[in-house]
């Protein structure tokens, strides 16, 4: 009989069902989870991120101002990077941003959030989906806040509501998670790139890694336009991430906030914070 036992007890391991992890995790069996965003479809990110992208291997996600040049005069383009796989999200139509806040004096009366309401928020988010929609295909989207501000009127009244609706997840520029636990699916955080260098880039990635979360980063212009961050730091930050493929699942924001949302339901965990 105990002869058996060993052999018996190989075969039940083999067969015996596998048992879902009460813990978060990243798919592969990776530490942490990376996206690289860029946002106001602006022409270095076609030039240079985009390229760079492509030769590493990485997908990338794209937050388009419907209305900038680049939609009109580069249109081919971005059908392209979303035919490579990469994901076109919004990135509202006009970029409006709050006039009264600090350091706005740039902003125009015309793109002055503070003088929208939220029903004309929606109408420009619902035009931008459908303009996106006509470029690449998709209906599920993605969007990042135009200087990260979720409210109009003066920031009497929250627009968070609509995004919550059109959405299915939104990119802020809060700061870094302790756990995914935490995590806003209608304003998650983000680190910018450009204004980190590669030693601090790396520490943002390891951190999320310990803690076992998302590293978003932003960007703006590489290597031209404005906000820029430099084609070389961006170059070795995808070098870092390629050499470490089997730590950091990197994907689109896209895909990243769906596995997210997955592994919310299997949890059980609240996804309204």
């Amino acid at each position: 009989m105990k002869t058996y036992l060993i052999p018996l007890l190989a075969f039940a391991s083999l067969t015996a069902p596998s048992v879902a992890s009460p813990n978060f995790t990243w798919p592969n069996g990776a530490g942490a989870a990376v996206c690289l965003t860029y946002d106001d479809s602006l022409p270095s990110q076609l030039d240079i991120a985009y390229p760079q992208l492509q030769a590493a291997g990485l997908k990338g996600t794209f937050f388009l101002q419907a209305k900038a040049d680049t939609m009109e005069n580069r249109l081919d383009e971005w059908r392209e990077v979303a035919r490579s796989g990469h994901e076109l999200a919004s990135h509202s139509l006009v970029h409006p941003c709050r006039q009264g806040l600090p350091g706005r004096g740039w902003v125009s009366d015309e793109l002055n959030l503070d003088h929208y309401t939220v029903e004309r928020v929606r109408s420009e988010l619902q035009l931008t989906n459908t303009l996106l929609n006509a470029i690449d295909g998709q209906t599920a989207r993605t969007f990042a806040y135009p200087c990260g501000d979720t409210a109009v009127a003066n920031g009497s009244k929250s627009f968070l509501p609509v995004t919550a609706e059109l959405y299915l997840a939104s990119r802020g520029v809060s700061s870094q998670l302790d756990s995914m636990q935490e995590l806003n699916f209608n304003n998650t955080p983000a680190f910018d790139l450009s204004t980190h260098n590669l030693d601090e880039s790396i520490a943002y990635l390891e951190d999320c890694y310990t803690k076992g979360t998302v590293a978003i980063f932003l960007n703006h212009g590489v290597g031209g336009d404005y906000l820029v961050t430099d084609p070389q730091l961006h170059q070795d930050l995808l070098e870092y991430l390629v050499s470490n493929r089997d730590r950091f699942w990197v994907d689109t924001f896209k895909n990243v906030m769906t596995h997210t949302h997955d592994e919310f339901t299997r949890l059980g965990w609240d996804k309204e914070h």
